[in-house]
């Protein structure tokens, strides 16, 4: 990785200071965006483009680990010690629960798992669906509950949206609320938030969020994570107009250097969501070819890397990829699909299959055709809202009047 930013990238806020990152004056103009590339019309890009699509490759993952390696949320846990540096030691007039609360692919849960790793805190599992369903008390107990420093990082595993869903949460947060199990960090996701706060009275001032990052602070961690195992300077350009968007920090760039008004924009677009960025920002990379067939270079990134010039390397960032899209004939039984994927934070299909039984006949062929879409994909047993998927359909659910998670 490149060097360490000198201002901390990560900030734990209450709930209600939660700020999105500003709207380009453009983008505001733009009511609904149906792909990636058209959130970009606004820029003066030369005809013909720098580099032409065609005549650049996508990178094997091999390198693209090096450019944009998976999140390390581990830092964002040092800004969740710093904000519960107080409450985390008080006695027992301090014992209620606190919340952080955070979108899909937003890291809430990890940052929480690595908190309680560190600080030597109890990490509760959420109970099996057959137990929410049956309101099995056993996940109650003590030795499942412990009486204080406990963190429970997925809520939003802790109940369905069904007749037989929501007994065993209500009973839950009773016990939390009341201090009868001590200190307590719960996270959630929020949309399943969304959800609770109608059918359980959460105290607003123990809820807390990770800050969305704007289009500094993404720069910031953009550039903080390229890296170069050669020890190159790194820079990437804009495949359409040819300008510079980042360098990595080592470079002999000024400090400082203007944010490039694509990083700006994608901020925006995604909402702050640092995870749902990162996979618009990993799948984006372009290099020009070189005398290594893809196959050799998918097999030995270092092989290409030895070829291109001693001192620095640039690499090419496009929007054309396009973003998945949903017709305004879609049917209800699919929107309904995503909905439910997003209330829980992804779902096998045979619990999507207790909770919307009118869609169970058609419920693969569904998922399938989501999946094909780019809407949604799946980890072992468990769909999920792809992320780069998330944003069409966040704007999707909404314009259709269902339940979205209003903040974060």
């Amino acid at each position: 990785m490149s060097a360490a930013p000198n201002k901390p990238l990560w900030h734990i806020v209450p709930l209600a200071e939660f700020a999105l990152p500003p709207t380009p004056v453009q983008e505001v103009a733009t009511k609904r965006m149906h792909a990636l590339r058209r959130l970009f019309r606004s820029e003066s890009a030369p005809q013909p483009p720098a580099m032409a699509l065609e005549d650049l490759r996508n990178l094997p993952e091999a390198r693209l680990a090096h450019l944009a390696p998976p999140i390390d949320w581990r830092r964002a846990a040092d800004a969740l010690t710093i904000q519960f540096a107080e409450w985390a030691k008080a006695d027992d007039a301090a014992k209620m629960p606190r919340f952080l609360v955070g979108p899909p692919y937003g890291g809430h849960a990890e940052v929480l798992e690595f908190w309680a790793a560190s600080h030597g805190w109890h990490l509760i599992a959420p109970p099996a669906s057959e137990h929410i369903l049956a309101d099995d008390p056993a996940w109650l107990e003590d030795a499942n509950l412990p009486r204080d420093a406990w963190v429970l990082p997925h809520l939003e595993h802790c109940f369905l949206r069904h007749g037989d869903g929501l007994v065993l949460i209500r009973r839950f947060l009773d016990l939390a609320a009341s201090g009868c199990l001590g200190r307590g960090l719960i996270g959630c996701d929020s949309w399943a938030w969304a959800f609770l706060q109608r059918i359980w009275p959460i105290p607003q001032s123990q809820i807390y969020t990770l800050q969305a990052f704007d289009g500094d602070r993404l720069a910031a961690y953009f550039q903080y994570a390229l890296h170069d195992p050669m020890g190159r300077r790194i820079r990437v350009r804009n495949a359409k107009t040819g300008d510079d968007i980042l360098c990595s920090a080592d470079s002999d760039a000024a400090p400082d250097p203007p944010v490039s008004a694509l990083l700006k924009r994608l901020a925006a677009h995604c909402r702050g969501n640092l995870g749902i960025a990162w996979n618009y920002w990993r799948t984006g990379f372009r290099t020009e070819p070189d005398a290594a067939t893809p196959e050799v270079a998918s097999a030995n990134a270092d092989a290409i890397e030895a070829s291109e010039p001693a001192d620095e390397v640039t690499l090419w960032w496009t929007a054309e990829h396009r973003e998945p899209e949903l017709s305004p004939t879609t049917e209800d039984e699919l929107t309904h699909l995503l909905h439910a994927l997003l209330l829980h934070n992804g779902l096998s299909q045979d619990l999507l299959a207790e909770l919307l039984p009118d869609a169970r006949m058609m419920l693969g062929a569904n998922l399938l055709r989501l999946e094909h879409l780019g809407l949604i994909d799946r980890t072992e047993t468990i769909w999920r809202v792809a992320p780069l998927g998330y944003v069409v359909v966040r704007e999707w659910l909404g314009s259709r009047g269902y339940l979205i998670d209003d903040q974060p």
